[in-house]
């Protein structure tokens, strides 16, 4: 194999690949990606067994082939040729890596293809279209209530659904929850699945090394294994094979106090209060008073705080807690200048939204803190 391709487009793949290769592993070839020629393109392949990854570059092929290469040393090397310059990679018969840029000149030892793992294909007639902005915006308003705690399996991804033309994403940390749909899906079949958060977040990746201007993204769900297709890039993951919570049983309806607040002065004054309590679980009481919120906290041996916010609130005084940081990241992602807490009682778990969205396209709900 012989190609010649310029260094950005180079680097663009490898950056794409890059994630997908093990640094840890009893498989040396599971440390390479996989340079192939087809169809006069120049395509790259990374997986670590969980995740796979496949992309194509722009460059000219002289002759076709294929090869398996040394990831980190590699990527290592291109990144220090000079910019702007054109990059010739021959491959000869024992798959010995001949790399030339300018004056400089390397020499690394490969694998054959043979010995690489081989990445389901995508099929397109069995595909999915979904705005790439909206699976972008959905994720980043649900990633953050993932759990990170891997002994509840099934909470550490986001639960995605495609049903009666709407597409969902909810997450849950066992102690808040966020929820997220959109209309708009042209498949009349019922698809779940759990995908692991780790794949999200190699998606988030990916991307953000596009140019912004990308078509609807591809999904396709098969047995134990879902694939994003954005362009010429290809992502496969497996799934998470674990039965997720009942969320609908989570949500709570028929809320009789609701409460509407400012989101950017409510964000102020918890992340004010949560500066005691971070290190300390984090706990902040919300106490409801006609005309009036405060929040406070006391932390033994450290001091307190409290702030006050205005708000227009007949009543029933009461007090409830939260975890602040949880309280935090939940109003970051709330894009409207009020929210609404919906509560039954200090013991209940509160249901937070915007002020506007009254058919529930995004809600999240926090349990309380006993203080």
């Amino acid at each position: 194999m012989e190609l010649v391709c310029k260094k950005e487009n180079l680097i663009r793949g490898l950056q794409i690949v890059e994630t997908a290769i093990s640094t840890r592993t009893t498989l040396p070839v599971l440390s390479n990606f996989l340079m192939e020629t087809e169809d006069k393109k120049i395509k790259l392949i990374s997986t670590n067994l969980e995740i796979g990854v496949q992309c194509y570059i722009e460059g000219k092929i002289i002759s076709s082939g294929s090869v398996t290469i040394p990831a980190k040393r590699f990527i290592n090397i291109i990144k220090e040729l000079p910019d702007g310059e054109n990059i010739q990679i021959k491959i000869d018969e024992k798959t010995q890596i001949d790399i030339k840029c300018g004056k400089s000149h390397f020499l690394l030892m490969g694998m054959p293809k043979e010995d690489y793992p081989i990445l389901p294909e995508f099929k397109e007639e069995k595909a999915v279209s979904i705005d790439t902005e909206t699976i972008k915006g959905m994720i980043k308003k649900t990633i953050f209530a993932v759990s990170t705690d891997e002994t509840r399996y099934a909470l550490t991804g986001i639960y995605f659904i495609i049903e009666d033309g709407k597409i969902t994403f909810v997450s849950t940390n066992g102690r808040m929850l966020a929820y997220i749909w959109r209309g708009g899906i042209n498949e009349k079949t019922s698809r779940h699945a759990i995908i692991p958060a780790k794949t999200i977040n190699e998606l988030i990746h990916i991307l953000s090394l596009e140019d912004g201007s990308n078509p609807d993204m591809k999904l396709q769900i098969a047995e134990n294994q879902m694939s994003f297709k954005v362009k010429d890039i290809t992502l496969i993951s497996r799934l998470i094979d674990e039965t997720f919570p009942n969320y609908e049983q989570v949500i709570p309806r028929n809320n009789e106090i609701k409460v509407t607040i400012n989101k950017k002065n409510l964000l102020s004054a918890t992340k004010q209060v949560f500066l005691l309590t971070q290190d300390k679980g984090g706990a902040v009481k919300f106490s409801f008073n006609k005309n009036l919120l405060r929040l406070s906290a006391s932390v033994q041996g450290l001091g307190s705080g409290e702030v006050d916010l205005d708000l227009d609130f007949a009543g029933p005084e009461f007090e409830i807690a939260f975890n602040a940081g949880y309280v935090v990241e939940i109003l970051k992602n709330m894009s409207e200048e009020n929210v609404v807490f919906e509560m039954n009682g200090a013991l209940d778990s509160t249901l937070i939204r915007a002020a506007g969205d009254t058919d529930g396209n995004y809600l999240c709900v926090i349990s309380p803190m006993r203080i």
